[in-house]
C-alpha cells in the first residue's frame, strides 16, 4: 500500500469543492454503518450518485484505498476527472459544504455540529456497547440501557432544542442541514430497537417532524424505498442485528 493524498490534485479539488453538477460513487459495503451518512446527503441533496460495493474488499479493493477502510468517495467533474475523499468524517464534512448542510455562518455550522455529536454517540452506543458485545447477558444489559436511559435521555434533549427551533422539521433556521439527515439516519436504528414506542407524533412531535420533513424530500424518499437501500438493511440485521 504505497498510495498517499496526492497534492498534485489540489487545484482539481479547490476548483470543485463548492460544485454540485458531478456525479458521485460512494464504495463501501452492503450495509448502512459508516456508509450511511454519505448517502444520505447525497440522497437528500437531490445529486446523481450510485452505492458502488467491494467486490473482493481483502484481496484487491483494500490494498488499492488510502487507509486500507472505506468508505470512499468518487466524484467525477463535468469534464471527466476523478476526485477521491477517504474517511467518513472528510467525506461527511465535504458533501456537507457543497450541499450547503452546515447552515448560514460559523454560529449556525457550531450547533450543527453539536447536534450531530449528540446523535453520534447514540448510534456509537448501539454500535459498540449492544452490537459489538458477544456475551448474551452483557448484550441483554447493555440493550436495556439504550431503550430505557441512552434513548430516553437524547429525546429529552433533542426534543427540547426542536421545540426551541419552532417545531418546523429542522434543527437550526428553516432549512436543512446535516443534522436532520443525521437525525433522520440515526432514527432508523432507534426504530429497529425501540419502535415507536419512545420516538411517535404524540410524545416527540418536534423529533417527529424532522423524520417527516427528511422522508417527504422526494430523492430521499426514493433512496430509502430503493431495493439497495433494503438490501444494506438487510445486511445490517445479519451483521449487527439492527
Amino acid at each position: 500500500m504505497t498510495r498517499t493524498i496526492d497534492n498534485t490534485s489540489r487545484a482539481l479539488f479547490n476548483a470543485n469543492a463548492l460544485k454540485q453538477d458531478s456525479t458521485f460513487k460512494v464504495l463501501y459495503f452492503k450495509v448502512h454503518g459508516l456508509g450511511a451518512n454519505p448517502r444520505a446527503i447525497l440522497a437528500a441533496s437531490g445529486a446523481k450518485w450510485e452505492c458502488v460495493f467491494p467486490k473482493d474488499w481483502f484481496n484487491e479493493e483494500k490494498n488499492t484505498t488510502l487507509f486500507g477502510v472505506l468508505p470512499n468517495l468518487f466524484e467525477t467533474t463535468l469534464t471527466g476527472e476523478v476526485i477521491e475523499v477517504a474517511e467518513s468524517d472528510a467525506i461527511e464534512n465535504y458533501l456537507c459544504r457543497k450541499f450547503n448542510l452546515l447552515g448560514n455562518d460559523a454560529f449556525d455550522e457550531m450547533k450543527i455540529r453539536a447536534f450531530c455529536c449528540s446523535i453520534n454517540s447514540v448510534a456509537t452506543f448501539l454500535l459498540l456497547k449492544v452490537a459489538g458485545i458477544k456475551d448474551p447477558e452483557v448484550k441483554a444489559a447493555m440493550r436495556a440501557q439504550f431503550v430505557e436511559t441512552v434513548v430516553p435521555r437524547f429525546v429529552t434533549y433533542h426534543e427540547r432544542h426542536l421545540e426551541a427551533n419552532g417545531r418546523n422539521g429542522h434543527y437550526v433556521g428553516d432549512k436543512l442541514s446535516f443534522a436532520d439527515i443525521k437525525l433522520a439516519v440515526e432514527l432508523v436504528s432507534i426504530f429497529s430497537e425501540t419502535g415507536e414506542t419512545l420516538v411517535n407524533k404524540q410524545s416527540t412531535p418536534a423529533i417527529w417532524a424532522v423524520w417527516e420533513m427528511v422522508n417527504a424530500i422526494p430523492s430521499y424518499a426514493k433512496w430509502a424505498k430503493s431495493e439497495v437501500f433494503q438490501a444494506c438493511s438487510e445486511g445490517n440485521m445479519r451483521l449487527l442485528g439492527y
